[in-house]
């Protein structure tokens, strides 16, 4: 009996050691499987970007198909982005700015590296750009220049436009006796008096957010003025915004509208709501970038896109400044945050390429939009009268500095404010060059 019980007892006391062990195992191949799925999960490489292009033109659509097929093609990449229209996008980058808390992947000018370089904010593409010279060969000379700083390159070009087109309807030019675009500046101011005693608008433009006046138009009329060599010694701390070519630069632009030259409400209105009134022939010009080429050629009445002809302010007399130059360049760049390392940062090296390479290229000349990469072959039927025209045009073009482009955000602030305020007449020339120097001097 005695026996048969301690026999029992060791039965039991394996069975209870089996018991464990296999609840051991049991527990450990759950660990197991947690920690592969841990290790899987892992593998989902999350990035943020920041970008405007939400509406829906062309450009916009071809940026949003292409990130759309890159995330079927890299499943492993999830790209969760952080998109808001132009206007509020610069103001929120600023802001970003200021915080350090930048989105892993964003667009940025060269007047936000600016600020973030010194900052230590951004990360740098020399190594991703060597170690692949098909993709960084792919690009226009000069494409890159406004991104870089020394020998460091911060951004990889969008586009390499021009920021400054005139476009009228040749049928209002003819139909108020105004023969071919005036090609002097006296010719110029005619043709404005002309327009505006025929009830058209002569130039209509929306300035609400303060940008479009300064950057695509005032501009490209100071450098008729002061010249670039005068812009590139402001910048080296040579030049000054109180030197009298920069005042006449201000006084012009006060003179163009105090003769009418814009519509009343330039600084209540958008640039979408200025194109209306292009669109409805109650304006008989616009300036704006390269690419409203774009938004034309898709929005335009058929009648309104047959007459439209593009033009670049003539010479101003006693300018230093060429009169076939533009403000022109890049403007936007693909920039990463320079806390990305590893796989996050092998991610967004992907994305970047595959929004930069040839073949987006080629899509964006075809949809009459402007790369930065070199593009031999496309098909031109594709392109509308417009972007043909645009092609053509720009070939013997020379591009000057974007005043938002190229300085400091705090400055652009500076200018493009002030305009906005010399065209409600809440401030002279005078007084504006003043208040701007002020700045520049404070940032010493």
């Amino acid at each position: 009996m005695g026996n048969k019980r301690k026999v029992s007892y060791a039965v039991v006391s394996i069975m209870l050691v089996v018991l464990l062990v296999l609840s051991g195992c049991s527990s450990d191949t759950k660990d197991v499987g947690k920690s592969a799925n841990a290790d899987k999960n892992s593998s989902k490489i999350k990035l943020t970007f920041g970008h405007f292009w939400v509406d829906d033109t062309a450009s916009n659509k071809l940026f949003r198909q292409t990130l759309a097929d890159f995330r079927k093609e890299n499943p492993n990449i999830e790209v969760e982005e952080q998109a808001i229209p132009h206007d509020p996008y610069r103001v929120k980058m600023t802001t970003l700015g200021a915080s350090g808390e930048l989105p892993d992947l964003f667009v940025a000018n060269g007047s936000m590296l600016i600020d973030y370089i010194p900052k230590g904010l951004v990360g740098t593409f020399n190594d991703t750009l060597e170690a692949d010279l098909n993709w960084k060969n792919g690009f226009l000379p000069n494409s890159f220049d406004e991104f870089t700083e020394g020998s460091k390159i911060y951004g990889v070009p969008t586009a390499m436009f021009t920021v400054h087109l005139i476009y009228y309807n040749k049928d209002i030019f003819d139909k108020v006796g105004i023969k071919s675009f005036p090609k002097t500046w006296d010719e110029y101011l005619a043709a404005i008096e002309t327009l505006k005693q025929n009830k058209y608008i002569p130039i209509a433009m929306g300035n609400k957010s303060n940008v479009p006046v300064g950057s695509t138009l005032f501009g490209t009329l100071a450098d008729r003025i002061t010249g670039t060599d005068w812009f590139k010694a402001q910048k080296e701390g040579k030049a000054k915004f109180t030197d009298p070519e920069f005042i006449q630069a201000l006084t012009v632009l006060d003179d163009l509208n105090k003769k009418g030259a814009f519509n009343p409400d330039i600084n209540s209105i958008d640039q979408d709501q200025a194109h209306t009134l292009y669109y409805n022939k109650q304006a008989a010009m616009i300036v704006d970038g390269a690419w409203a080429v774009g938004s034309l050629s898709e929005q335009a009445p058929e009648d309104v896109k047959k007459s439209t002809v593009l033009a670049v302010l003539p010479q101003i007399p006693g300018g230093k400044g060429s009169p076939t130059a533009v403000a022109g360049g890049s403007g936007w760049s693909f920039a990463y945050n320079a806390k990305l390392d590893g796989a996050k940062k092998e991610a967004a090296m992907k994305l970047i390429k595959k929004l930069s390479d040839e073949s987006y290229g080629k899509q964006q000349v075809e949809i009459n939009d402007q790369p930065a990469v070199k593009v031999s072959n496309y098909d031109k039927s594709k392109l509308s009268p417009l972007g043909q025209q645009y092609r053509e045009f720009i070939s013997d073009k020379t591009f000057t500095p974007i005043y938002d482009i190229q300085l400091a955000p705090a400055l652009v602030e500076a200018i493009y404010k002030g305009i906005q305020d010399l065209l409600a007449g809440a401030v002279k020339p005078e007084v504006l060059a003043k208040k701007i120097q002020t700045v520049r001097d404070s940032m010493k």
